[in-house]
């Protein structure tokens, strides 16, 4: 097993592409619909490019995992001025041994800790999927907001507060209200 952040080099995009579609068609069946389910090859190329993207593989390189970073400064942040996960991901094959929960905890102690040195990372799943933020939460996010953003579901927000002195001190009144106020979890 191998983690490793993808580069952009030719076939990673078509690679990845697939293992979005195939990993993301179980929430397609529950009616949940997450844009990844239908990203075209040239937006993952893009996304790439552009947004830190992580990937276990096994021994012949064929992907297992994935997780990327939405930077609060880059072109396409999360709802907090955190480093917020996205486009998390296990090919079905794999799945059910452990290798998002994997995926998760190696980007956040190998880059958002170590790397970016962040307070905290949040990451949003749709509050009406039967197991996702159980998941999440049992990997030490709690559910700190919940948006309507798309008609077919909910965003339940989580956050992992890595460090709590500094996460208090974030200039991000949003992250702060939300702090500060529970979250009735259904």
């Amino acid at each position: 097993m191998e983690f490793t952040r993808l580069s952009g080099a030719t076939g990673q995009a078509a690679q990845l592409t697939a293992l979005l579609h195939a990993a993301y068609a179980a929430d397609e069946a529950l009616q949940i619909h997450f844009g990844a389910a239908k990203v075209r090859a040239e937006a993952v190329a893009q996304h790439i490019v552009n947004t830190p993207t992580f990937v276990l593989t096994d021994e012949q390189q064929n992907l297992i995992a994935t997780v990327s970073v939405r930077l609060p400064w880059g072109n396409d942040p999360g709802p907090f001025k955190l480093p917020h996960l996205g486009w998390i991901a296990t090919n079905p094959e794999y799945q059910h041994h452990g290798y998002a929960k994997q995926i998760i905890t190696l980007v956040i102690e190998q880059y958002i800790k170590e790397t970016l040195n962040a307070p905290a990372v949040s990451l949003g799943t749709a509050l009406e999927h039967p197991w996702l933020r159980q998941v999440y939460q049992s990997l030490g996010f709690i559910h700190v907001a919940t948006v309507r953003k798309f008609p077919d579901h909910q965003t339940a927000y989580l956050v992992k507060i890595l460090n709590k002195e500094q996460a208090l001190k974030l200039n991000d009144s949003y992250f702060q209200t939300v702090l500060a106020k529970p979250v009735n979890n259904p």
